[in-house]
């Protein structure tokens, strides 16, 4: 597991609050298209910046780094246990002409078992990395989306948008409508209350 993985994780992830964003934009169109629409009110619009959110907000940060320790956890595990075959390995081999056809077979049944079980184990790893990196990202979603609704009950906002470097769907953001400062301040001010923080 690499570097790449953990951004495609973290791409993915970005991808899949901003289409549930859009989603949530269209939902709440259609359903107030059956409401009278209140046109005393003008638009407002306003966006956060989501890869300041990567690197200011601190339950992200603290999730990241938990991650990337669980990864380098996993990966040594797995590098130890090849290196372990492995050396099981060389010492079979170094008895060289001594060693029997049916030795040979049987050690040749047990070595490719090992390397399907370990196989097997880094493809299990990699899957609950991932849906746990899926779970992080659909809780920070909610983080997100929850303190959003309580900020926009002041601030009264017709939208707002995401936007990211690697998801830039916004052709021209005007930086005065940048709330991303006031909203990484209120996720990190909830969550040091939430008692989450380590």
């Amino acid at each position: 597991m690499n570097q790449k993985l953990i951004n495609i994780i973290l791409g993915a992830g970005i991808a899949l609050l901003l289409l549930l964003q859009l989603k949530n934009v269209g939902n709440t169109t259609s359903t107030s298209s059956a409401v009278k629409s209140d046109t005393s009110r003008p638009l407002k619009l306003a966006y956060v910046d989501l890869d300041s959110i990567q690197e200011k907000y601190v339950f992200y940060k603290e999730k990241m780094q938990e991650f990337e320790k669980k990864k380098e956890s996993a990966d040594r595990d797995l590098n130890n246990a090849f290196q372990k075959i492995e050396a099981e390995k060389n010492a079979f081999a170094q008895r060289g002409q001594s060693i029997t056809q049916a030795e040979y077979e049987n050690f040749q049944r047990a070595y490719q078992s090992k390397m399907q079980n370990l196989d097997q184990q880094k493809q299990l790893l990699e899957n609950s990395i991932a849906a746990e990196g899926a779970k992080t990202m659909e809780d920070l979603k909610k983080r997100i989306n929850d303190f959003l609704e309580e900020y926009n009950k002041k601030h009264a906002y017709s939208y707002i948008f995401s936007y990211s470097t690697a998801l830039n769907i916004l052709f021209y953001k005007d930086p005065s409508q940048d709330i991303t400062d006031d909203v990484v301040a209120g996720l990190n001010a909830a969550y040091k209350k939430s008692g989450d923080k380590k």
